[in-house]
């Protein structure tokens, strides 16, 4: 399940090497993202390549092509002068053209089909009420000879639905989502309800993979508006003989992609060091659409992931794709740049529940005893 010859990368949080005249002018820039957050000498360049090089454009364009743009709005330096570089060797692996179907014999596809039966096991994350989403994905799934098991999403708008979270332990019983709320409104991230929601049901799965991990060595966790790509048994099967061996966990598609390319298909995620450690280095490496996880690692990546989410005074690592990538340097962690099209699978556009969940407030969710007025931004 990996390449025993690849030689195994590091992983450390990476800031950019600014010279002084452009780290003044890119702290001092008044023109600031809808929504994006002020602090301290944040670097308004790079804040601006994430939201419309990455964020807008879904993570078509190359981080160069993001500057390029930028450097013509006077956003950020020209790339040419001062490459930001958020992906180290990028050559290797930030191009579209990679994500095209590989030539492969009738022969050498029933190979892998059969080795990804044998050895996958496949979750995915659908809410109960979500019917027609999950008859579409097990549909598709049955088109490509696969079979996956049925984990009930988490809607923390249902009446009880926390308490339930509690019980099952997706949510630690000491965890304040009223303060939580505060810290997330001090930071201006709006309501969290849906993102509480969103990691709880990742936790779930997670809980059900490791329940199962002696059944088979690799787990699948899919979102329920993923559709994975035609040929995707021996995409996986040949990505598989690319990874270096210390792999725990492998994204399948990743935006907004910091780290280096190791391989033609992978990048090692690094944590972002341009971004506050207290901000969960937010802002890149979005996207568990389609996550890969070692059985052997599913305990530890669990625990690890668990006691990032779950801080009151960090919200922005409530976002579980962005709490993992902000421990890369602790979790062996991979990712298939969104760069290359079409990849591995394709998004749905049934769109996210979580934006509108997030409106409901949680003192409407919270019990008085889980409630409490006590906790302070400090």
């Amino acid at each position: 399940f990996c390449n025993v010859s690849a030689p195994l990368p590091t992983s450390r949080p990476r800031t950019f090497e600014f010279p002084d005249e452009w780290r003044r002018t890119c702290e001092s820039l008044t023109d600031h993202p809808d929504g994006a957050a002020a602090h301290k000498h944040r670097n308004w360049c790079w804040v601006w390549m994430k939201y419309e090089g990455c964020l807008w454009s879904h993570g078509h364009w190359s981080w160069w092509e993001a500057q390029e743009r930028l450097a013509m709005q006077v956003r950020a330096p020209d790339p040419h002068a001062f490459p930001f570089q958020p992906i180290l060797n990028a050559p290797l692996c930030e191009r579209p053209v990679l994500g095209a179907s590989q030539l492969h014999t009738t022969q050498q596809a029933a190979v892998a089909q059969r080795w990804l039966v044998d050895n996958v096991a496949i979750y995915v994350l659908n809410l109960p009420q979500d019917v027609e989403r999950w008859s579409r994905m097990k549909l598709h799934l049955d088109s490509l000879g696969l079979t996956a098991t049925h984990v009930s999403g988490v809607d923390m708008t249902e009446t009880g639905m926390l308490e339930l979270a509690r019980q099952e332990d997706l949510v630690p019983e000491a965890y304040n989502l009223a303060a939580a709320q505060r810290f997330a409104d001090a930071d201006d991230m709006g309501g969290i309800t849906g993102t509480i929601g969103v990691a709880s049901a990742h936790f779930r799965a997670l809980g059900t993979a490791y329940a199962e991990r002696e059944a088979k060595p690799l787990a699948l966790i899919l979102e329920d508006d993923t559709e994975l790509v035609e040929d995707f048994a021996i995409r996986l099967w040949r990505l598989l003989a690319e990874v270096p061996c210390d792999w725990a966990a492998l994204s399948l598609k990743s935006r907004c992609p910091f780290g280096e390319c190791v391989t033609p298909h992978l990048t090692r995620v690094q944590p972002d060091g341009n971004e506050p450690e207290e901000r969960c280095r937010h802002g890149v490496n979005y996207g568990f659409y389609a996550m890969l996880y070692k059985s052997s690692e599913l305990g530890e990546v669990r625990q690890k992931l668990r006691e990032t989410v779950w801080q009151e005074d960090r919200p922005r690592c409530l976002d579980i794709d962005v709490a993992l990538a902000s421990i890369s340097d602790e979790v062996a962690y991979y990712a298939v740049p969104a760069v290359q099209q079409p990849g591995f699978l394709h998004e749905g556009q049934q769109g996210s529940a979580r934006y509108t969940k997030n409106f409901v407030k949680i003192s409407d969710i919270a019990t008085p005893s889980h409630n409490e007025t006590n906790s302070s931004l400090g």
